[in-house]
């Protein structure tokens, strides 16, 4: 099991081949941000709705402001620390983003391109090793399943292996491959079976969810006692976004929580799971070092409490050391009642 086998930073030429699906995805989104904010770069009236904390509900009045971006006010929590929206769009405008627009269908030529495809799959059989080693082969149902990198992988390894995908064209593209996934947003109604799993993968889903707490409440009924959730979210604490923070393209309309490995922990501990396993993937290392030195060496000591005498030594393994890879990924087991 190799995490540095799938880091687009240690893939000479991953970029530039990716470019023109990166600037068509990013512009798509531009545009749909743009669409729901006024003049001021506020939400339009009746297009969004203000939370208090997700996690434990504290008033949003008490927690401190990070950052604005895109009509979004970033806050910290005073009491359980989340970083979190306060304001999230309501959910026919946020469904149809993901169902049939500009950005879907950007975003879908993306996770086809063949270089990005490759290094997806990579990371999907690293995802399903990493399972295996916690649990025996069952049933697996992946929430978000996309163009079905991680169905594939899991099936390969002999799991009985469903999705669940809110785009219906991902979806179309996974049942042309033979894959068993339907179109819907979870919780929705499944077919005959798919109930008691053995497994549950939810990679860059959590962060999308208004009331995950609550979503995933209804997810334990689905799992059979002692099941395993494994998650993927971006990593707030991760250098890369520590250094850009609101031009950050994880933070974005759709992304509500924004977590680092102790929210993480708590968030999963609430919703009645133990965490087993908890690390950073991705790297981001070759975005990073375009930076000038003292940005990155500010950065890393303000993440870290240390000095970094040369930021261009840096190297991945002190990245994910440190915990300040891109993407958390955890697995967790569901705590018997």
């Amino acid at each position: 099991m190799d995490k540095n086998s799938f880091d687009a930073a240690l893939k000479p030429g991953f970029r530039a081949a990716l470019a023109p699906s990166n600037t068509a995805l990013r512009q798509a989104e531009h545009e749909a941000f743009s669409s729901l904010l006024d003049e001021q770069g506020q939400f339009l009236p009746g297009a969004s709705f203000v939370r208090d904390c997700p996690r434990c509900q504290a008033p949003s009045a008490g927690a401190s402001l990070l950052l604005q971006a895109h009509g979004m006010h970033l806050l910290r929590c005073a009491q359980c620390r989340l970083v979190y929206s306060r304001d999230v769009i309501n959910s026919n405008f946020d469904r149809q983003r993901y169902q049939a627009s500009q950005a879907s269908d950007a975003n879908l030529a993306l996770k086809i391109d063949p270089h990005y495809a490759a290094l997806e799959q990579e990371k999907a059989r690293y995802v399903v090793q990493r399972l295996d080693s916690m649990v025996k082969r069952g049933k697996l149902l992946d929430i978000g399943s996309s163009t079905g990198a991680l169905l594939r992988a899991a099936k390969a390894a002999g799991w009985i292996a469903h999705g669940v995908e809110i785009n219906p064209a991902a979806v179309a593209y996974c049942q042309q491959q033979g894959l068993d996934a339907i179109c819907g947003e979870y919780p929705c109604l499944l077919p005959s079976g798919w109930t008691n799993y053995d497994a549950v993968l939810m990679l860059d889903v959590l962060e999308h969810l208004p009331d995950p707490l609550a979503f995933l409440a209804r997810l334990t009924q689905d799992m059979r006692p002692g099941a395993w959730l494994v998650v993927q979210v971006p990593n707030f604490r991760s250098l890369l976004i520590t250094m850009e923070g609101s031009r950050n393209n994880n933070i974005c309309h759709g992304h509500w929580s924004y977590f680092e490995a102790e929210t993480l922990t708590d968030m999963m501990q609430a919703a009645g799971f133990e965490m087993h396993f908890l690390e950073t993937y991705i790297s981001e290392l070759d975005r990073v070092k375009a930076y000038p030195d003292a940005e990155i060496a500010d950065a890393w000591q303000q993440l870290t409490h240390q000095r970094l005498a040369d930021p261009q030594a840096l190297t991945v393994d002190d990245v994910h050391q440190a915990m300040l890879g891109y993407k958390l990924f955890g697995l967790f087991q569901k705590v018997a009642a």
